[in-house]
């Protein structure tokens, strides 16, 4: 990366140089003018040579735009070569993550881990950020938390920021600190879609299952999800209430709204089993059983241990979810349980933001 980087600066002070040069003997009559065109020449290949990198990378995201599996695998070349020839920091970072998401993931991990000791704050932070997901797809999560808390600390304030961290906590069981960053995520008004997703998971392992309903409803209401998670939550909350229908549709939603990607919480073939223990008979009461008392499992991507034969409960179901008595649409929390919680509710107004949001991380 270091040799790739110094070839790229050369190139640009080269270009810098031969323009000054132009200018400076075009303006001397007493020169042969064959010498300004000469420099302005070099010029432009310095500028054709410049911009293959900037080439390779809009190639790879127009391809992105197709949001299928199949355009992920072919723009990942494409990202390499960009990194290869040269691009800017910022795209650096966008490669090194997708990299991450949908690809290589040990290229990934050299690009912006060599972004996050460079010189630049705001993509030293940026990189970060994205390395973090690295070390939490490896299992590390002290490390995945360290490498967020350092962007925080160092004045970032990105919605990814909270999104990874809150999730790597919510993971990890640190629900105190889950709790404090969800707080500050949403004082700040820095409440993304995938927010939503995670108050749902946290209430949902609270066993507080009406709560975890409403973030998901909100949710559903206002975009349809393009990654995985929201998908299972629903699922799971359909079989918490005996909706087998409704959790093997939510989890079926997956394989047309879905992208595979190595953050995904569970693979197509993973879903596929999913579905088969919902509806098989004898494995059904089994996954109720697990998300009844272990949601946790699920929520992390653990396949469940479900134990066949197990029986129907004596106590009836509760109602389904859309039967409760609350407003499906609300997702206020009333003063007594924000008062009993000491925080505020997550803000669920979409602006413009939160659109562009959406639509950078649809993958």
């Amino acid at each position: 990366m270091d040799k790739i980087e110094k070839i790229r600066n050369i190139r640009q002070k080269a270009l810098l140089v031969c323009i000054i040069a132009g200018v400076i003997f075009l303006m001397q009559p007493t020169l042969p003018r064959a010498l300004p065109i000469v420099f302005f020449s070099i010029a432009l290949v310095l500028v054709i040579w410049n911009s293959i990198g900037t080439f390779f990378y809009g190639k790879a995201a127009k391809l992105l735009q197709e949001k299928t599996n199949a355009s992920y695998e072919k723009a990942m070349p494409y990202f390499d070569k960009a990194i290869k020839w040269g691009v800017n920091e910022n795209c650096q970072i966008a490669a090194g993550t997708l990299m991450l998401q949908h690809g290589d993931m040990e290229k990934g991990r050299e690009i912006l881990e060599h972004l996050s000791k460079g010189n630049n704050p705001k993509t030293k932070d940026a990189s970060k950020i994205s390395l973090s997901m690295y070390w939490w797809m490896k299992g590390d999560l002290d490390k995945a938390i360290e490498l967020s808390e350092k962007a925080l600390e160092n004045g970032c304030r990105d919605k990814n920021l909270y999104v990874n961290l809150c999730t790597y906590l919510l993971e990890k069981g640190d629900y105190k600190e889950y709790r404090k960053y969800i707080k500050d995520c949403n004082d700040k008004s820095l409440a993304t879609p995938a927010i939503l997703d995670l108050e749902a998971a946290y209430y949902m392992i609270q066993k507080d299952w009406k709560k975890a309903g409403t973030y998901l409803t909100s949710l559903f209401e206002k975009t349809t999800p393009a990654y995985k998670d929201p998908y299972l939550h629903k699922a799971m909350l359909s079989l918490h209430y005996g909706d087998w229908e409704g959790a093997v549709k939510a989890l079926s939603e997956i394989k047309n709204m879905c992208t595979e990607s190595n953050t995904s919480v569970y693979t197509i073939d993973e879903i596929e089993t999913l579905i088969s223990l919902i509806k098989d008979e004898d494995t059904r009461w089994g996954m109720l059983e697990v998300v009844d008392n272990t949601p946790e499992v699920l929520i992390k991507g653990d396949m469940p241990k479900v134990k066949k034969g197990v029986k129907k409960p004596e106590t009836p179901f509760m109602p389904s979810f859309s039967e409760e008595a609350f407003d499906p649409t609300s997702t206020s929390i009333s003063e007594d349980e924000e008062s009993e919680d000491d925080e505020r509710d997550v803000d669920t107004s979409l602006n413009d933001d939160d659109e562009e949001w959406i639509r950078k991380h649809s993958n």
